[in-house]
């Protein structure tokens, strides 16, 4: 697997691109994700666009990357009614108005998404991995060859946590959703902010399960 990010400005998400052709969350501020999107591969070869929720600083800049791509755009459905609401998008939080058409695939949890072949041949996924806490209908995702864990703003590196106090979260779901990574096997932590942990990611999903059951009991 692949993966190349476009380092934030301001409030953005950090933002992956797969196999130079899926990409991860696309952040808010759409000229800058333009321009760094254009120095990694052609718009156009981007197939599929994964939102790991609904929040406008992830979903800001997928409205005019599928007009320029002709991509297919995901995301949870417990998310989905909220990717045109300026509301509980937190569109207005950032002085915007959202303007994003609705999702093309509606995940649920357990789907696995092909992203490609390794070195041996072997076919590669995605795996779908339902986290609500953040949001209702937050997802991270999962690749076992590498352990590399995409987890949006359900954990982050160092033992972070998202917050869980938006008018669509689900704080009593946060501490079992952080539980069931706790059951993966994570080298690597891709998270929605912040720096990646490259090594023993392990050791921080631990710490960010002790954060949530203390701040969410």
């Amino acid at each position: 697997m692949r993966v190349e990010e476009i380092v934030p400005q301001y409030y953005d998400s950090n933002i992956y691109v797969i196999n130079q052709k899926i990409v991860i969350d696309t952040g808010m501020t759409t000229d800058y994700v333009l321009h760094h999107m254009e120095q990694i591969m052609p718009i156009e070869n981007i197939e599929l666009i994964i939102l790991t929720h609904a929040h406008y600083d992830h979903s800001g800049c997928a409205g005019e990357l599928l007009k320029r791509s002709g991509a297919k755009l995901a995301i949870h459905e417990a998310d989905a009614p909220f990717l045109n609401d300026d509301y509980l998008s937190s569109a207005l939080n950032f002085g915007s108005k959202i303007a994003c058409p609705p999702a093309d695939i509606l995940y649920r949890g357990g789907e696995k998404i092909p992203i490609g072949f390794n070195e041996n041949g072997e076919e590669e996924y995605l795996e779908v991995i339902h986290t609500p806490g953040h949001t209702v209908g937050c997802i991270c995702l999962y690749e076992k060859n590498s352990k590399t864990l995409f987890s949006g703003d359900t954990v982050f590196s160092d033992g972070g946590i998202g917050r869980s106090d938006f008018k669509i979260s689900a704080p009593e779901k946060m501490t079992s959703s952080i539980s069931k990574l706790r059951e993966l096997d994570i080298e690597n932590l891709c998270p929605g902010h912040g720096h990646t942990t490259l090594g023993n990611a392990n050791r921080s999903i631990e710490l960010s399960e002790m954060m949530s059951s203390r701040m969410n009991p």
